[in-house]
């Protein structure tokens, strides 16, 4: 295992954490609103009743794998999930300041919408994976096509069975139907921007 890191997080890392947890407690509770108790969700995302009671009041904090098993209990994309952009963003341009975002402090994981909103034909997502983060435990697919390029770092993804060592500036194309994650072995966070079409629901296994 790597050192620890000590990540210093400044006042808009703060600001927008806090942001989206508010927007995901309120979120998964008007999903859930009529269809669904506490108890029968997590019985059906296989997460404790507690954590999602955790989120609903702002104060949780979920894995990227709970959040995956939440989205596909729900029937809601995972995009769904990210903060809402500010109402004088435009449908075209999005600053990289007014990206809508997921950050999930437990693992260091920060996904960022680069479109300026899920309703699209095309999904971009910005993703930095932390150093030894494994996502064999969270396999997914989805509809579509999806290519991924490594922006920094190295990352290992495996594709229906296979597997693929990815250092900067490699891409990789898959039918996203195939179950699919990705791993990070070294001592040092990753980025990756992940093209989809259809944009991802990202269905856990």
């Amino acid at each position: 295992m790597g050192s620890t890191e000590i990540v210093k997080v400044d006042d808009d890392d703060t600001l927008h954490r806090n942001l989206w947890i508010t927007h995901l407690g309120a979120m998964l509770k008007e999903q859930r609103a009529g269809r669904f108790t506490v108890e029968e969700l997590a019985d059906r995302a296989g997460v404790s009743a507690g954590l999602i009671s955790q989120i609903e009041r702002g104060i949780g904090n979920p894995s990227f794998a709970t959040l995956l098993r939440l989205a596909n209990s729900l029937g809601v994309p995972l995009a769904s999930m990210f903060t809402d952009p500010s109402e004088t963003q435009n449908h075209m341009l999005v600053r990289r300041a007014d990206r809508r975002r997921i950050e999930i402090p437990s693992q260091g994981i920060v996904m960022e919408l680069i479109v300026p909103d899920a309703d699209r034909k095309l999904g971009v997502i910005n993703m930095t994976i932390p150093a030894h983060f494994d996502g064999a435990e969270i396999p997914h697919s989805h509809e579509g096509e999806e290519c991924v390029v490594v922006q920094t770092g190295t990352l290992v993804a495996s594709v229906g069975g296979q597997e693929f060592t990815l250092g900067e500036g490699d891409s990789l194309t898959y039918d996203a139907t195939l179950p699919h994650w990705w791993s990070n072995l070294t001592d040092t966070a990753a980025v990756m921007v992940a093209i989809s079409t259809p944009p991802s629901l990202g269905k856990s296994h």
